[in-house]
């Protein structure tokens, strides 16, 4: 088990760990687990990884097969291929087309919250919320600056120490998530649409939104100044 940096902690393809497991910051999982994972923090469980575990974290992506129950205090996201068998307490879940799911959701209100009401399983394309607490992202929606309309497969280039990119999905919503400390600059690409820029400064942890309004008429960028960190409602 090593450590890129404080804020990241890695098992690697070649580990095999078989106990209780706890952890501060962000955990990726990419070997095979078997016993319990307990944390505050954030998890990432990678597409060749095999957790045999009860879970119990702040947020998790899961692109691996797990066997247990979930429980999240802000988000699960299955993203293909994973594969899940137990069920699943967590505020929201939003699943990719392709991931194998056997069991339940419920709505998470305490640790012992299978009784309460079903959970909504929204898709990844569907999905138009914000970012889980505790990990430094930007994200928002993008519209048609004419109708309001959210517009869908939008590119979202992210500039900085390194480079992201994602699109948006039929509810015109983006996040981009686990960005490093720094000057970042976002552009917004759409076919028919002019091309819109903004910049964002991360100095720690937090969320910032950062919308996009596009308009059909060809021509130079735009540029929207920086983003907002987001200080909630």
């Amino acid at each position: 088990m090593g450590k890129s940096d404080k804020e990241i902690t890695f098992l690697g393809k070649d580990t095999d760990f078989e106990g209780s497991l706890r952890f501060e910051g962000t955990l990726r999982i990419d070997g095979s687990l078997k016993g319990e994972i307990n944390s505050t923090g954030n998890l990432v469980i990678g597409e060749y990884a095999l957790v045999k575990a009860n879970i119990h974290v702040s947020y998790v992506v899961i692109s691996g097969e797990v066997h247990g129950d979930i429980v999240a205090d802000q988000r699960v996201d299955l993203r293909a291929p994973a594969k899940v068998f137990g069920n699943i307490v967590a505020p929201a879940v939003v699943m990719d087309a392709g991931v194998i799911f056997e069991g339940r959701t419920r709505m998470y209100q305490a640790r012992e919250a299978m009784d309460e009401p079903e959970t909504a399983v929204v898709g990844v394309d569907e999905y138009r919320g914000s970012p889980p607490e505790g990990l430094t992202a930007v994200y928002g929606i993008v519209t048609d600056q004419e109708s309001g309309k959210p517009i869908k497969k939008v590119t979202i280039e992210c500039k900085g120490q390194e480079k992201k990119k994602t699109e948006t999905n039929s509810s015109g919503y983006y996040e981009l998530i686990n960005l490093k400390e720094g000057e970042w600059s976002l552009k917004a690409d759409a076919k028919g649409y002019r091309s819109e820029k903004a910049s964002v400064t991360i100095s720690g942890e937090g969320t910032f939104r950062q919308n996009f309004e596009l308009t059909r008429k060809s021509g130079s960028s735009f540029f929207l100044g920086k983003a907002k960190k987001n200080e909630g409602p």
